[in-house]
């Protein structure tokens, strides 16, 4: 069994704040990315039932690209990182430069086929949607679509100054899109003054126009890095065996999101299976357990960018105390808010419902939840720490295992075939986390990740 490496209590001290520092702001950034969604829906969903459906339907589509996106991030922070902690920031400057370049490719082609084939695909995907809200469906994608490229640099520009040890501006530039955004969503859906109301379509309106900005300031804010270096001069031709590195990365980790949505896909066909009552319970119940999720991706990405650094730094027992450290200060929020979940779930469910049946069932199920609280918090801090670490393929393994095998398995056998309902999906849930959760930090206490060369 390992050995946790020993450091004075100054030098804890030091990493304990440069966790905190860095935390925060990613913290409050996935706060507003929430509180954006919320909005959003109220203002669709003022429209009309079809009108949040069709919304509804064409997230789904771009839930897929930004899979994508996201991947492609993850190789970017991690490279940046190791970079920037080897004190290497013309290197760093040059991953940057190719992520761009990557991404630009990647997005553009995206971009492509959703503007000439997005209602066949809607069509194809939700068949037996209702024409009307395919229709609308279509319209939104075309025109978010229409700022793709812009949106993924947004995404990837926001990694790559994470990966230098930047969280703060990435929060800045949401909370700024996400004001965009809303006023946006606000002016066209309901029209001001000499603006129409365009409906579903004013929605793709304000999202697009808050993703244009967003991606230019991003593209701004890393050309004044200067740390990085970035300049428009600079030669954007690609090199191969930089996009190579970035790929090996970010391929495992796409492949790891493709999983999840696969089995997120499938563990929810179980779900609505039990009936219109356990469906809205279930996702009454979810909505209620992410306001833990903020903190854990908070300390998440603190853990992605010092394990980074310090392996960049060469001082792998620093990048083991500093995810050690963010994953003991998630256990504390994230297990506090788990408390508060099995002590008093009614008025918590309350908030998304007030349906007495679905409010009883939902309080159960986070209740169920609550207990996994600390599980959940290992595993995304430790998975974010294996991350920087470049060790995505060790993650993508223990999703396949864990989502695919215990979770779906477990709960189709405990709901369908035992009969318990919701109640089994939920505790398969719980199951599944406590498993990956133990691996991932048998791993992350076993070492290997400090070896892995990227």
């Amino acid at each position: 069994m390992a050995v946790e490496p020993q450091l004075l209590g100054d030098e804890r001290t030091v990493l304990r704040k440069k966790v905190l520092l860095l935390a925060w702001p990613a913290i409050v950034e996935n706060l507003l990315h929430t509180m954006v969604g919320i909005v959003d829906t109220a203002m669709v969903g003022r429209l009309g039932a079809s009108s949040l459906a069709a919304v509804g339907l064409a997230n789904q589509v771009f839930n897929i690209s930004f899979t994508v996106f996201a991947a492609l991030a993850t190789g970017s922070t991690a490279l940046v990182a190791r970079h920037v902690g080897a004190q290497e920031p013309k290197k760093a400057g040059e991953i940057a430069r190719q992520s761009l370049i990557l991404g630009f490719f990647v997005s553009g082609s995206v971009m492509i086929l959703l503007l000439l084939s997005a209602r066949g695909l809607l069509g194809f995907l939700f068949r037996r949607s209702e024409t009307v809200v395919l229709d609308m469906s279509a319209a939104y994608v075309r025109i978010v679509a229409s700022a793709l490229i812009l949106n993924y640099f947004l995404i990837v520009i926001n990694a790559i100054l994470r990966g230098a040890g930047d969280t703060k501006t990435p929060m800045r530039i949401t909370a700024l899109v996400n004001l965009i955004n809303i006023i946006g969503n606000f002016i066209f859906i309901y029209g001001v003054g000499p603006i129409p109301a365009f409906g579903v379509a004013g929605a793709a309106i304000g999202t697009a126009v808050a993703q244009v900005c967003g991606g230019v300031l991003a593209l701004i804010t890393l050309l004044k890095n200067e740390t990085l270096g970035v300049r428009l001069s600079d030669s954007f031709r690609p090199n191969l065996e930089i996009i190579q590195r970035i790929a090996n990365i970010g391929v495992p980790a796409g492949i790891e999101q493709g999983i999840m949505r696969v089995g997120q896909l499938l563990y929810t066909m179980v779900v609505s299976s039990l009936g219109t009552v356990a469906y809205a319970a279930h996702q009454v119940a979810l909505n209620a357990e992410s306001l833990s999720f903020m903190p854990g991706a908070g300390f998440a990405t603190a853990s992605t960018t010092l394990v980074g650094q310090n392996l960049g730094a060469e001082r792998p027992d620093h990048a083991e105390i500093s995810g050690t450290i963010a994953k003991r200060l998630a256990l504390l929020v994230m297990s506090s808010m788990g408390i508060v979940f099995f002590i008093i779930p009614r008025p918590l469910v309350r908030i998304f419902s007030n349906d007495p049946e679905v409010i009883e069932l939902a309080a159960v199920c986070l209740r169920i939840v609550a207990v996994s609280q600390p599980a959940l918090a290992v595993w995304m801090v430790l998975a974010g720490g294996l991350r920087g670490a470049g060790d995505t393929r060790a993650i993508m393994k223990m999703v396949t295992v864990g989502f695919l095998l215990v979770r779906l398995g477990l709960a189709y056998l405990l709901a369908i075939v035992l009969d318990y309902g919701l109640i089994g999906a939920w505790i398969a849930m719980g199951v599944d986390l406590f498993f990956r959760g133990f691996m991932i930090n048998r791993r992350f206490k076993a070492g290997q990740w400090k070896a892995v060369k990227i």
